[in-house]
This record gives structure tokens, sequence and C-alpha cells, in this order.
């Protein structure tokens, strides 16, 4: 034994600390290559949990830990050596001969055509859309309200049935909210061109003989179109038929012209002309009127047409009017005297011959006095007309 003690002893002397480097490390890397082998936490089955009794004490768990005085080994270092090479990573792509197939293709042929939905319904003057139209109306406020009703001309077309002699189209409107005793309907000639007789289209509920009614939005419509009594085609198609109100201001509009104060006296004879103004509305509505001046007492002029001064009595009251002078009276009721005498030849002899004349004047007319061109004395009261 104690040779052994010695011949180690020998050996250990002759070891170099660079020996016991490359030693050591050799120690390390083969622990490692161990720890790593070996089965890790994760596939280890869990550990069951064991009951615990209420009177026994729980014993903490070891304490493990490093000494003081122990030395921590560095882990050993793991690298690529330099002489190895890195083996890149397969490439994976489409071979040159090889073609790849695109998506199948799914279309129309060529051969075949889409046929167009057949065209029926209404046409409408002045309107590039089949079965869509607006009806304008005006609706007024103000002074002079009112309601303008209004209408389209409407004609039926049918693009698998088009017109030729001896062919009707009958039309019902069949919406529900329109009477159906009977159905508003309208039963026009459908023989040429390529839509039927006109037809007025307004809004209403009721069949009129005049107009086609429809309701305001959309319209359901049931057609025939009749070669004498052979049915060629029917159906059903619905059309919108929208409402456009405009509303505007009405207010009265004046109209002035010139009447004379009394209405029984012609406007060339009338003493009294006065300016009315009325306002009316369009239905010859008078709202109001004004009469300009507006004093209720009517005027009757009395005119001297002769040379010579005239004496004359109003309402047994004298006047006199001289040569070409006028006089206007607002009496209700005038009644005029005058004198009017006349020179005559009797055995030869002159002989004057006077006379008391009496008139009843109408107010609001213009007279006047004339005399004869052979004796001023003889007198008269005529009517006296503008010139």
């Amino acid at each position: 034994m104690l040779k052994i003690n010695r011949l180690w002893n020998k050996i250990v002397n002759k070891i170099t600390s660079n020996s016991k480097f490359l030693l050591l490390t050799a120690l390390s890397i083969s622990l490692v290559l161990t720890f790593f082998r070996a089965p890790s936490l994760a596939q280890l089955p869990p550990l069951k949990q064991l009951p615990i009794e209420e009177d026994s004490e729980t014993q903490p768990a070891p304490e493990i830990g490093i000494e003081e005085d122990s030395e921590t080994q560095p882990a050993p270092e793991i690298g690529i050596e330099e002489d190895s090479e890195i083996q890149p990573a397969p490439e994976i792509g489409i071979e040159e001969g090889s073609e790849t197939q695109s998506a199948p293709e799914i279309g129309i042929e060529e051969g075949s055509e889409i046929q167009p939905a057949p065209e029926i319904g209404w046409e409408f003057l002045g309107s590039r859309e089949l079965n869509q139209v607006e009806i304008h109306e005006t609706k007024y406020k103000g002074e002079c309200p009112g309601y303008s009703w209004s209408s389209r001309e409407a004609r039926f077309t049918s693009s698998t049935t088009p017109p030729a002699r001896k062919r009707r189209v009958i039309v019902k409107n069949i919406t529900r909210g329109v009477a159906s005793d009977p159905f508003p309907y309208t039963d026009r000639e459908y023989d040429e061109g390529r839509s039927s007789e006109g037809t007025r289209m307004s809004f209403g509920t009721r069949h009129d003989s005049k107009e086609f009614h429809v309701l305001d939005g959309e319209n359901t419509f049931e057609y025939e179109i009749k070669e004498r009594d052979r049915v060629l085609e029917s159906g059903v198609f619905t059309a919108v038929i929208k409402r456009n109100v405009d509303v505007r201001q009405r207010d009265s509009y004046p109209i002035t012209k010139s009447v004379c104060m009394n209405s029984e006296v012609p406007m060339s004879l009338c003493a009294d002309i006065r300016t009315l103004t009325k306002y009316k509305c369009r239905s010859n509505w008078v709202l109001r009127s004004f009469l300009m001046p507006n004093t209720p007492e009517v005027a009757t002029l009395i005119s001297n047409q002769t040379p010579y001064s005239v004496k004359y009595w109003i309402n047994d009251r004298i006047q006199k009017l001289s040569s070409g002078s006028d006089k206007i009276y607002t009496n209700n009721f005038l009644n005029i005297k005058f004198e009017s005498c006349s020179v005559g030849t009797e055995d030869g002899s002159k002989a004057k011959e006077c006379t008391i004349k009496t008139r009843s004047l109408e107010r609001g007319k213009r007279y006047r006095f004339t005399a004869s061109d052979l004796d001023y004395e003889s007198l008269d009261i005529e009517d006296f007309p503008r010139s």
C-alpha cells in the first residue's frame, strides 16, 4: 500500500498544470452531455400531492445551496468549428419543364346571346324612361288659394307583341287603394307605330271616361292585347307615377277702369266719371274694390251752349247761366224749368209767345241748353255727349 501511494505521488507530480486544465475541461463536458441526455423535468409525471393530516406539522424543504469555500466551475463553451460548413436549407421551386395550370375560366360561349328583358308598360312623351314619370301639379297659398291639377299623356307598348291592324289594348289599374267597381281602365287602339293610342293620365281613385286615374307612387296594371276577340298577350306590370307638387304664393291682382257713378248712364253722357280698382283672383272672385274719389254724391252737369245767358229754375230755385259756362249739381232729384219764347206772325203783325218748359233730369248725366238758329229765345235742353 505504501508503494502505491508513492507511485501515485510521483505520477501527480509529473502532471503539468496544462494537463490538469484539460482533464477538468473533459470532465465538465462529460457532465454536461450526461445532463442533456437525461430526460427533462417537463417529461416527468407530476408529483402526487399527499394529504396532510390535521395535527401533523409541515416540514420545511431542505435548503440546497453552494458552500462558501466551493468554487463555481465555468460552463463549457459550445460553438461551431472553423472547418465545419453550414448546410443551406433545401430550395423548393418549380422545375423549368413543368407548367403551371391556370384556374378554369367560366364564361359565356361566343355563339350564345343574352336575351334582353321584354319592354312592357307605359311610354310618356318627353321621358326616356319606361314606366317612370312625374306629374307636376301646383298648390297655391295666399289671398287666392287653390290647386292646379295636371296630367300626362301615356301610351302602352309591348316589345313581345307589337301593334298591328285590328288590335286593341285594355289596361286596368288594379292597385290597392283604387275603386274596383270598376277598376280605372283605358281601352285604346293598338294598330300602328310602336305604341298604343294616347291616354291622359292623372291622379284619382275611380274610373273616369276622360282620364285614366292612378295613385301617387307604385301602381300595378293588368293588360290584354286583343286582335278582334282573340287575346294575344296578357300580363301584369308596375309603373311608378310620382306626384310633384309645386307650392306657390298667389295673391289678388288689381284691375283699374273708369266707371260712371250712375251705372245706367253711358260713358259718353256721364257727368261723374270715377276710377274703380278691383282686386280679383283668377276665378273672377273680387276680394276688395276702391272707388276714387269715394264720395256718395252724384254730379249732374248743365251747360249753356247758346250765345246768350239763360235763366232757369232748379227745384224751384232760380238760376242763371252765362253763355259757354257749366254748373254741377249733386242733388239726387233735379227738376228744371225754363222759359222758351217764339215770335210768330198773325194777320201780318208780329206776336211773341212764351211757354214754361219742365224737365226731370237724370242724375249723373250731362245736359246743355240750345237755342234755335232763327229765334234765340226759343230754348230747349238736351243730352250733351262728350266730343
